[in-house]
């Protein structure tokens, strides 16, 4: 995934500190040697806040 050209984006929820998802993602972003991302809410956050979630993948896009 390193060698890759295309830019990886892995995204955290802000509230999912702590659970299974969000130490799989900053394990992940660690051995590529990249920060996460913190999307709006917890791991559902699309589904929490449609709207504050589709503005943040419009910042990071």
């Amino acid at each position: 995934m390193r060698a890759t050209p295309v830019r990886i984006i892995v995204g955290i929820g802000e509230t999912s500190a702590g659970l299974f998802c969000d130490r799989t993602s900053r394990q992940l972003t660690a051995a590529l040697d990249i920060e996460p991302e913190l999307f709006p809410g917890g791991h559902g956050g699309f589904m929490e806040d449609p709207e504050a979630f589709a503005k943040r993948v419009r910042e990071l896009l």
